[in-house]
């Protein structure tokens, strides 16, 4: 099974492969987890799977929808239904697995997107956290200034082919939709549902982001994702970033990471604009299983024993992430650790966390990122982009890649 181990610490790596060695003593589980970032694995998984292999993939929500539709994932209703741990699982986070009403993949973490900021920088220059985007401009731009540059106020993904730039970019399209989807799938086939007045409005704050002789963000940033974003926020080089709770894997990378992490961050809802809503990309990881695996009975122990009480648990208890089963909170590494404060803070967002409706995302997310790059570098006007975005979204109407 391919699995993206990065928000994980390699001791937390090493203790997997030592329990499942113990806990699935008839099944093989190779101990190389796949590519390390999601976009080669979606594409290798793409062209192999028909072979049977790997049994059990793990993944982006995003993505499901496309193996679906290719009919490389198999349903797994009635497995799921004779578990017995079937009841522990969050109702909210199965929801966008399940898919023509079949339920296509385990969860095996959830989250929705906040504001991480640093209070002690916002106390420094006596800044009140800001609750929309102007007021987000603002205080980021003062820490800009303030700062000598030394700290930028604000940090956003914006690379093409990142998997977390369109989901910052899908929240802020969430706040201006009141929550809506950015496609109608209530016909035979999917129909952009958001607007160039929408899109344009997220645009423009993607450019007032860049700006200025004090910019939010830094420029030379630019055309860049995740792993910037991560570490830069742990080694204290931008004050705020939208963000889910895998940040606080990054505690045991140095000593200002943990210092930051556990003792000057805070997190709250997103910003939003004038005449906006709170609403968010809401995350979950799926677990499935290849529908040509070859050994579906243990690829199903085998995704039992990922989204088991503990091995969820510890997963996300080192990670950061929420679990999307509620027992695996009661487990010592959550109760007895430093995190439950953080997960605590991040599960407040759950409720206006909005799932992605079942699409092809990869060439919208992609499209979504190039009209950004459009407006950040200078190419194209927010409204030009917005009407650039809308015309290439409907080609793809047109081409049926959706």
């Amino acid at each position: 099974m391919p699995f993206v181990t990065q928000e994980v610490s390699p001791a937390y790596v090493t203790q997997w492969q030592s329990a499942v060695v113990k806990a699935l003593p008839n099944v093989k589980v190779d101990p190389f987890f796949g590519p390390g970032d999601y976009g080669t694995l979606r594409q290798k998984y793409l062209l192999q799977s028909k072979s049977g292999t790997p049994d059990v993939i793990e993944g982006l929500l995003e993505d499901l929808a496309v193996y679906v539709k290719q009919g490389l994932v198999e349903p797994l209703d009635d497995r799921f239904n004779a578990w017995a741990d079937k009841s522990q699982f969050v109702s909210a986070t199965l929801t966008p697995l399940t898919i023509n009403g079949k339920l296509y993949a385990i969860p095996y973490n959830t989250n929705a997107r906040g504001l991480i900021y640093r209070k002690d920088i916002l106390d420094q220059y006596g800044l009140k956290v800001p609750t929309t985007w102007p007021e987000m401009l603002t205080v980021a731009r003062t820490i800009t200034q303030k700062s000598n540059k030394q700290v930028f106020g604000f940090f956003v993904c914006t690379l093409v082919g990142d998997p977390r730039a369109p989901q910052e970019f899908i929240s802020w399209y969430f706040q201006v939709s009141g929550g809506k989807d950015m496609f109608d799938v209530s016909g035979t086939a999917p129909k952009l549902a958001a607007t160039a007045d929408q899109l344009e409005q997220v645009l423009s704050l993607y450019n007032d982001l860049f700006t200025g002789d004090f910019p939010a963000c830094d420029p030379n940033q630019r055309g860049t994702g995740w792993p910037v974003e991560d570490p830069g926020f742990a080694a204290g080089k931008w004050a705020m970033a939208p963000m889910g709770p895998w940040l606080w894997g990054r505690r045991s990378e140095s000593a200002t990471a943990k210092d930051i992490l556990e003792n000057k961050s805070v997190v709250t809802q997103l910003p939003i604009p004038e005449g906006g809503a709170h609403k968010t990309y809401l995350e979950v990881k799926p677990i499935a299983m290849n529908s040509a695996s070859k050994n579906k009975d243990a690829a199903w122990e085998l995704i039992k024993f990922i989204c088991s009480k503990d091995e969820m648990g510890m997963w996300d208890a080192d990670s950061g992430g929420i679990p999307a089963r509620r027992d695996s909170l009661t487990i010592d590494a959550f109760t007895k650790s430093p995190i439950l404060p953080w997960v605590q803070m991040f599960s407040k967002l759950l409720d206006q966390g909005v799932a992605l409706s079942p699409v092809n995302w990869g060439p919208v997310n992609d499209a979504n990122m190039k009209a950004v790059n459009y407006v950040i570098y200078g190419q194209k006007s927010p409204k030009d982009a917005a009407a650039w975005l809308v015309d290439q979204i409907h080609q793809m109407e047109t081409n049926k890649t959706l």
